[in-house]
């Protein structure tokens, strides 16, 4: 399909009209399950963000909303791309290690030669794991480390963590539920293989549905893949989506995105840090313009502040605090908010209020 002249001008606002849709950040009803279901893998390496990353997308949620999602075991947390901690849905996560755990390993095989671990370390380690929480059921960290320790497996130097990694990596363990406020290792259910062809099918159109319109590099940025084995998804998923040119570039999206009649971004949202919106693509200037980049991620080592969107665009970071039951968020623009924009930023304030389960406190500009 060939976007024709008047979406090409407005491409970059086209962009990020669909994207807010697909990433269920305009006004939907659904549950936190369907979130996470929806953007296929929510960056999860802090957990407070990412609980708000989906509350922030399912309006009626609230944080025990959330918290139920791991006590169930509808969804787990693990290493499912690019070495970082992510949500995703149980049924879902033996077929993306089965695509992503490889390269992971190999970093971790290259770091784990530097510090003396052998693969025979690795095994042994794992077995001891598995045991553990096969036979005791959800393990907390300290406890896998005191398995280790009992079975004769050293845990110093941060060799624990790497173990614990590793198992996961294996799509053998992931974190579930919590103890407090200390996760536990589940066993990871067990589900029938896909052929990696069908796997790598699935993963590129799962990411199209949750964030398109997205490119062939957005993918093979997003999950860690190779951009040949990105390249060959897109062969794979050719028939389930819709290629859109604008100017030079090729996007994908689920045709089912393109039946809703073309609008323009709006609404005013308070995403996560981390948010997929922002951080879920190779190329985030359609959201983040280069000259504010820095004011997001102002460390420039994987970093990504909570932001404020308004229609689709990165005006601004915030962040929040609680006393005495009172949460009260203080926004740093990066220009002056419109009146509606204030408006919309002390609705959002009032929704994170009541999806903590405290009373609202208002909004701060310095």
């Amino acid at each position: 399909m060939v976007i024709d002249e008047e979406v090409a001008v407005a491409s970059v606002s086209w962009l990020r009209a669909r994207r807010l849709n697909t990433q269920f950040l305009t006004g939907h009803t659904q549950s936190p399950l369907d979130v996470v279901r929806r953007l296929a893998a929510v960056q999860a390496q802090n957990v407070p963000a990412a609980r708000w990353a989906v509350g922030v997308r399912s309006p009626r949620a609230r944080l025990g909303d959330v918290e139920d999602l791991f006590a169930s075991g509808a969804v787990l947390r693990s290493w499912t791309m690019r070495g970082t901690l992510h949500l995703v849905a149980a049924e879902d996560l033996g077929w993306m290690l089965s695509l992503t755990s490889a390269r992971q390993r190999a970093a971790v095989d290259r770091e784990a030669r530097q510090r003396g671990i052998s693969p025979h370390d690795f095994d042994r380690a794992s077995a001891v794991i598995v045991d553990q929480v096969a036979e005791h059921g959800p393990t907390t960290r300290a406890e896998a480390l005191s398995a280790l320790k009992r079975a004769g497996v050293d845990t110093s130097s941060e060799r624990g963590y790497r173990y614990i990694r590793d198992t996961a990596l294996r799509g053998l363990v992931a974190w579930g539920p919590y103890r407090g406020a200390q996760p536990e290792l589940v066993l990871v259910p067990h589900a029938p293989p896909l052929q990696r062809e069908e796997a790598l099918g699935r993963y590129l159109t799962r990411y199209a549905a949750g964030h398109g319109p997205i490119t062939v590099r957005d993918f093979a940025w997003w999950s860690g893949l190779t951009l040949s084995d990105a390249r060959r998804a897109r062969e794979v998923a050719a028939g389930a989506l819709t290629t859109v040119r604008v100017g030079d570039d090729e996007f994908l999206v689920a045709p089912s995105e393109l039946d809703a009649t073309p609008a323009r971004p709006r609404g005013l949202k308070a995403i996560a840090a981390w948010d997929e919106y922002v951080l879920g693509y190779g190329d985030r200037s359609a959201a983040l313009p280069a000259e504010h980049a820095w004011r997001v991620s102002p460390t420039g080592n994987g970093v990504f502040l909570p932001a404020i969107v308004s229609a689709g665009r990165v005006v601004g970071t915030w962040r929040h605090s609680i006393r005495r039951s009172v949460a009260t968020v203080e926004a740093e623009p990066f220009s002056t908010l419109t009146e509606s924009e204030r408006h919309g930023l002390e609705t959002e304030a009032a929704r994170l209020a009541r999806f903590l389960g405290v009373e609202p406190g208002g909004v701060v500009i310095p």
